[in-house]
C-alpha cells in the first residue's frame, strides 16, 4: 500500500496504532515476519557491483534463525539489557543479524567509523559498550584499524568481534563473528527479558564527521511505529512482492530502518549493494542494470546519488518494475525530481525524517499527487505543525502558507538524547489552548530545527534550517532560495549556499557548485546567470565558488559545515594578505572547536608586531572566534 493523501492518514487513524502493530518488539515483529515468509530471501548481497556476479543470499527462515542466535550470543557474552552492542559497521547481512540481536539481548548502538577517534571513544563510553564489532577487511578495508585504535580506551568492554573474512586471521585478536554465531540456540532464546515498549532499543548518533555527535535513544515503540508507517510510504502492494535496493550505512535511519527494518518486517527482499553502497562507483556505473536484473520496485537514495545517477543512461535496460522512486536525507531540487519521474515513468516521492524519528515522518503520497519540492504530508500517527516559538513554547500554529518552526510529536518521535543537557534543548512547551487529534497524547514537541510551511492540504515544505539562516546585516537569507537558482544553471549538479564572516555585514551569502561532469562554467557567469532568479537583492551570492567535489556526509548529504569553514578560510586569508602584503607567510585554518564552536588559527611569519597588531584589530570585526600564532621561522 502506498499514501493516497492525508485524508487516508486520517482514515488510518481511526483504528488504534496497537491494532495495526500489534507487536511489543522488534524482535516480535521480525520474527513474525520470517515465520510468514520463510523461504522468501531477505538479503541479496553483491559484494562488488558487477552487473552479473554471484549474490550471497539469505532467506527470511535464516535470517529469524540468525537474530535468535546473535542474541544469544551477546547475552552469553555478558550483555544485559541496558549494555550495548557497539557497531562500526558497513551496510552488510550480519550487520543487521547483530543490530536487531543486540535490541533483544541489550542495546543496539551503530557508529559511523569515519568519525574522528575521540568521538568514537566518547560515544562508546556513552553507550556503555559491552561488545565491539567492526568488519574485516576483506568486507571493507580500513576499519578495522579503527577498532584498534579505540578498543583499548573502552572500559568495561567485555569482547571484540570481526565480521566477514578467513574464521582465523593472524595478528588480530577478536572473535569471528561468523563463526561463533554457529555454537548458539537459533531455534529460541536462552534467557528472558521483560520488553517495555518504551525501553530504549538502540542508541543511534546524531551529528556531522566533525562536530560532535549526541547520542538518541530509539524505542521498541518508535521503531515498531516506523516499521509500519515507512512500509506504508514505500512499499507498493504486498510486502513479499517487493524488491528493494539498499545502499545506504546502517549507522543511518536511512539503511537501517527506512531501507532496512520497514521492508524487512514486511517481508521484502533487500538487494545490497555492496559494503561501499552507493559511494562504489561500480554501483552507480551499473545501477539500472541492477534494476533490471534484480526486479527493483522501490529505489531510493539521497539527492547526490539521484543526480550522479541521472548521468547514467538507461542504455535499453528493463527497468519497467520500478513502482516508485524515492528520496530523502536533504532536499532534492525539483528539477532533480522532475527529472527521475521523466526518466523512469513512476513516480518521485520525497520525504522528510530525521534520527529523532526513527525514519520517515513525512512523505508524498505515492498514490495520490507527489509535489515537487515538497516533503508530503504526515504519515500515521505523526502530529506535525509549523508554529511560532516563544521562550520555549508554541505561542501560536501558523497559518496556511506562512513559515514557522517545523515540529513534530507523536509515539514514532525518540526517547530523548542520552545527555540530559543535550535533551533539555530540543524540546518545546505545547500551547495551553491547543486542539489535537483524538487519539493524540498532547505532550511537549521536538523542535526539528527546520523551518518551512504546511499548504491546504497538508504538504509540508522545508525553507531551511533554523541554524542555516544566513544573517546580513539584521536581514534572514534562506539559503534554499540561492540554492535552487543554483540548481537551475545547466551546468550544475549539486550546488549550496552558506555564509560567510564579513566585517561590516556580520555574514555574506556565498555559493558553492560541483559542475557536471564535462561540463564548464565560470563563476561569475553562475553568479549573474541566478541573479535574475533571486528575487531579494540581499540574498545575491558575494561569490561563487567551484569545487572538484562537494563534501558530503556518510549518506551523501552537502556537509554544509565544511562549506562554512572553507569559506571562512578563504575570507581569512585574504584579509591577512590584504593587511601583511605579499612578502609575509600565512596559512589559515578554522576547525571546530569544543569550547568557541568553531576557531581561526593564523599561523604567520615575516610579518612585524605593528602589522599583526593591524591585522588583530581588523579581525576582531568577525563573529569569529580567533587566535594569531607569529612565527619567526618561514611556514613548512
Amino acid at each position: 500500500m502506498v499514501l493516497r493523501n492525508l485524508a487516508e492518514v486520517e482514515e488510518l487513524e481511526r483504528t488504534p496504532l496497537s491494532v495495526h502493530v500489534p507487536e511489543r518488539s522488534v524482535y516480535e515483529r521480525l520474527q513474525n515476519a520470517c515465520a510468514r515468509n520463510p523461504d522468501r530471501l531477505a538479503f541479496r548481497l553483491l559484494r562488488e557491483g558487477r552487473p552479473d556476479e554471484e549474490t550471497q543470499d539469505t532467506t527470511y527462515a535464516q535470517f529469524g534463525r540468525q537474530i535468535t542466535q546473535a542474541a544469544n550470543m551477546f547475552r552469553t557474552l555478558g550483555v544485559g539489557p541496558r549494555d550495548a552492542v557497539s557497531m562500526l559497521m558497513p551496510i552488510w547481512p550480519a550487520t543487521f543479524t547483530a543490530m536487531f540481536g543486540a535490541q533483544v539481548a541489550g542495546v543496539a548502538n551503530p557508529i559511523n567509523f569515519m568519525l574522528e577517534k575521540e568521538h568514537l571513544v566518547a560515544l562508546l563510553r556513552s553507550a556503555g559498550c559491552k561488545v565491539l564489532i567492526g568488519p574485516d577487511p576483506d568486507v571493507l578495508p580500513g576499519v578495522w584499524d579503527r577498532i584498534e585504535q579505540i578498543r583499548h580506551e573502552i572500559p568495561g568492554l567485555k569482547a571484540v568481534m570481526r565480521i566477514g573474512g578467513p574464521a582465523e586471521r593472524p595478528g588480530v585478536d577478536a572473535l569471528h563473528f561468523d563463526t561463533e554465531l554457529t555454537r548458539y540456540n537459533g531455534d529460541r532464546l536462552d534467557f528472558t527479558r521483560d520488553v517495555s515498549l518504551d525501553d530504549t532499543a538502540s542508541l543511534f548518533h546524531t551529528g556531522g564527521t566533525t562536530s560532535a555527535p549526541k547520542l538518541a535513544r530509539h524505542t521498541q515503540r518508535g521503531l515498531l511505529t516506523q516499521s509500519w508507517t515507512n512500509a506504508l510510504a514505500i512499499l507498493v502492494g504486498p510486502g513479499d512482492e517487493q524488491v528493494l535496493l539498499n545502499g545506504l550505512p546502517p549507522f543511518h535511519v536511512g539503511g537501517a530502518t527506512c531501507a532496512g527494518l520497514a521492508p524487512l518486517s514486511q517481508g521484502a527482499t533487500i538487494v545490497i549493494m555492496t559494503s561501499a553502497g552507493y559511494r562504489n562507483p561500480l554501483v552507480v556505473q551499473n545501477l539500472w542494470a541492477h534494476v533490471a536484473r534484480f526486479r527493483a520496485t522501490c529505489l531510493g537514495m539521497v539527492p547526490t546519488s539521484w543526480g550522479a545517477a541521472l548521468n547514467v543512461p538507461v542504455d535499453g535496460h528493463d527497468v519497467s518494475s520500478l513502482r516508485i522512486t524515492q528520496s530523502g536525507g536533504s532536499g532534492i531540487a525539483p528539477e532533480v525530481a522532475r527529472a527521475v519521474s521523466a526518466r523512469l515513468g513512476v513516480p518521485m516521492m520525497e520525504g522528510w525524517g530525521m534520527t529523532e524519528t526513527h525514519g520517515f515522518a513525512t512523505m508524498n503520497p505515492g498514490a495520490g499527487e507527489c509535489r515537487p519540492g515538497s516533503i508530503g504530508v504526515r504519515l500515521p500517527f505523526s502530529e506535525v505543525i509549523v508554529a511560532e516559538i516563544v521562550d520555549g513554547k508554541v505561542a501560536r500554529v501558523c497559518a496556511p502558507n506562512e513559515i514557522g518552526s517545523v515540529l513534530v510529536r507523536g509515539p514514532q518521535v525518540f526517547g530523548g538524547y542520552a545527555d540530559p543537557d543535550q535533551d533539555a534543548k530540543a524540546w518545546v512547551r505545547p500551547a495551553d489552548d491547543e486542539q489535537r487529534p483524538a487519539w493524540s497524547e498532547g505532550g511537549r514537541w521536538l523542535d526539528t530545527g527546520d523551518l518551512g510551511r504546511m499548504d491546504e492540504e497538508g504538504y509540508v515544505w522545508l525553507t531551511g534550517r533554523a541554524k542555516d539562516i544566513i544573517i546580513r546585516s539584521g536581514h534572514n537569507i534562506d539559503p534554499v532560495v540561492i540554492e535552487e537558482a543554483l540548481h537551475a544553471h545547466p551546468a550544475v549538479e549539486a550546488g549550496a549556499a552558506v555564509g560567510r564572516p564579513d566585517a561590516y555585514a556580520g555574514e555574506m551569502p556565498v555559493g558553492f557548485v560541483q559542475l557536471k561532469a564535462g561540463a564548464d562554467a565560470d563563476p561569475e557567469e553562475i553568479r549573474e546567470f541566478i541573479r535574475g532568479l533571486i528575487p531579494e537583492r540581499a540574498a545575491v551570492p558575494a561569490e561563487i565558488f567551484i569545487v572538484p567535489q562537494m563534501p558530503v556526509t556518510a549518506v551523501g548529504k552537502i556537509f554544509k559545515p565544511q562549506l562554512r569553514l572553507m569559506a571562512a578560510e578563504t575570507t581569512l586569508a585574504r584579509m591577512a594578505r590584504a593587511v601583511l602584503g605579499e612578502s609575509a607567510d600565512i596559512d589559515v585554518e578554522v576547525a571546530p572547536h569544543l569550547r568557541h564552536g568553531v576557531l581561526a588559527t593564523l599561523r604567520i611569519a615575516g610579518a612585524g608586531q605593528d602589522a599583526l597588531d593591524d591585522l588583530g584589530r581588523q579581525l576582531d570585526k568577525l563573529q569569529l572566534r580567533h587566535v594569531i600564532e607569529a612565527r619567526t621561522a618561514a611556514l613548512s
